[in-house]
């Protein structure tokens, strides 16, 4: 294992080393395969398949259309006796409007030789979010749902061989082990261990949806809303958690030195080494999916539709022009005054306030430059503090005064999706009964009266404090986890009436 010294001093601090373009909205997952190729997906409804020309230059070897709504998922299948060319699977959102499912939650299965869409596979009946892949019988895939399942599909057949229920909401994460057992992790905080469909044991300890697991050397590690990493045994014994992102863990990995990374809400990847975070990856927008290259490098992907490689290799890095354009554009990202929990101008230390080292490596700090509030992260690598945005007001220019909304004034203002594309804000006054704040923004929007307690609790929950549905207090950035509708100029965060989701 690389030490925590390395990763501090910067000996094997991880640099950009190229970028994928094509998508045209959020890369909401990615993967690889043993030649090198990357797939990814994206709320643009396709699947992209990259294959690499030099360590510097990829092209994009296929686009795999077929999904009527988001892609939330992709994973790779190796050759196996079901599957003799290997394959890529894809899970993609439901859509419904006003209650009413116009596109059937699927998984799609493409020939990893031809690219070729072989096979469509239904019975989720909310969103398929995750998927795994074990050799077990022959070749098998794993799918968890929001309708709270996890199903295990026969890869012959091409049919579901067995349900997993037992979850009490949103099945977030899945994770098949060595012995033929399988893990999920779910939005009721627990994560459960399977054997064919008997649940052997329910590990609990996270406070908040656990949205991902990864297999480690000792056991399994696990993450979620509640900003926490925790490392278990198989038998369920946490033995180390790690924390330091601020905001909502998407996604995590093991790389082949045993380290692991983290994407976050928080627009930063993290990597983790002996309890500690060593590094920290700037991004310029919500970091959606993490994976790992056998060569240790490290795959993102972003909100703002790139899909990144960051490597420790000084033989693979991008040169200099293309590191300055990436810190550049960091730069120059506007950062709302609620991601920071408000700020008061005058009395911000001036520049002077750089001239001490950051703490740890992503440590953050915000000062005065004439009238602006610049926001900086410690960059350990380099001993230095770089720019990585101007903090800007909310609306009507403060962080905690009233909201405008259609000619009226609110203390809080929701946003909630209710169809692809389409966004409603539901404002909401201090000491205003959520229910019938719920009920006014249903009849003014003809929506299914099923929702009138999702939103009622999700205001009730929220009214005092910017969080998103489903999370515990804690630091947000305004961009609701369910659906990646962003609010960052609001203090409050989005629901999603198609999430299927207990709040």
């Amino acid at each position: 294992h690389y030490s925590r010294w390395h990763g501090v001093c910067g000996i094997m601090a991880f640099k950009l080393r190229v970028e994928l373009l094509g998508h045209e909205q959020d890369v909401r997952g990615c993967c690889t395969t043993p030649d090198g190729t990357i797939a990814t997906c994206s709320r643009d409804k396709t699947v992209r398949l990259f294959s690499m020309e030099s360590p510097h230059h990829f092209e994009t070897k296929a686009i795999l259309e077929g999904h009527h709504h988001f892609v939330a998922c992709v994973v790779y299948l190796p050759p196996c006796p079901n599957r003799p060319n290997g394959a890529f699977f894809s899970g993609g959102n439901d859509r419904t409007i006003s209650g009413q499912t116009v596109v059937e939650p699927v998984i799609n299965m493409w020939d990893a030789a031809t690219g070729q869409l072989a096979a469509s596979l239904t019975g989720h009946t909310l969103t398929v979010c995750g998927l795994a892949v074990s050799a077990a019988g022959g070749g098998q895939l794993v799918s968890v749902s929001w309708d709270k399942t996890a199903r295990i599909w026969d890869l012959s057949s091409l049919s579901c061989s067995a349900v997993l229920t037992g979850h009490e909401a949103a099945v977030w994460a899945v994770l098949p082990l060595d012995d033929g057992s399988i893990l999920t992790g779910s939005a009721d905080h627990s994560i459960k261990r399977w054997r064919g469909t008997t649940c052997e044991i329910t590990i609990k300890g996270h406070t908040d949806c656990v949205r991902s697991l990864a297999k480690t050397e000792f056991g399994f590690a696990s993450a979620g809303n509640d900003a926490v990493i925790k490392l278990w045994t198989l038998t369920g014994e946490c033995i180390m958690q790690m924390t330091g992102h601020t905001s909502f863990i998407y996604s995590i990995a093991v790389l082949p030195t045993g380290e692991i990374v983290s994407s976050s809400e928080d627009k930063t990847a993290r990597i983790w080494n002996g309890g500690e975070c060593i590094s920290v990856i700037q991004h310029a927008g919500s970091v959606w999916c993490v994976a790992a290259l056998s060569n240790g490098d490290v795959i993102t992907g972003c909100a703002d539709a790139v899909t990144r490689i960051w490597t420790r290799d000084p033989s693979r890095m991008a040169d200099a022009a293309t590191l300055l354009n990436y810190d550049q554009m960091l730069a120059q990202q506007t950062i709302s005054a609620q991601e920071v929990g408000g700020i008061s101008l005058d009395k911000l230390p001036g520049l002077e306030g750089l001239e001490m080292p950051g703490a740890k490596d992503g440590a953050t700090k915000i000062v005065r430059v004439g009238t602006s509030a610049i926001a900086y992260a410690w960059n350990a690598s380099e001993s230095k503090w770089d720019q990585i945005g101007t903090v800007v007001d909310g609306p009507s220019g403060s962080t905690g005064g009233k909201v405008q909304l259609n000619g009226m004034e609110y203390d809080k203002v929701f946003d909630i999706e209710v169809d692809e594309g389409l966004t409603l804000k539901c404002g909401y006054n201090y000491g205003q009964n959520s229910y019938e704040v719920a009920q006014d923004f249903i009849w003014a929007n003809d929506l299914s009266q099923d929702h009138l307690d999702e939103i009622a609790r999700f205001i009730d929950r929220n009214a005092n404090q910017g969080v998103t549905l489903g999370s515990e207090p804690m630091p947000a950035r305004g961009a609701d986890p369910l659906t990646g509708a962003h609010n960052a100029m609001y203090e409050n965060s989005g629901a999603s009436l198609s999430a299927g989701v207990p709040a």
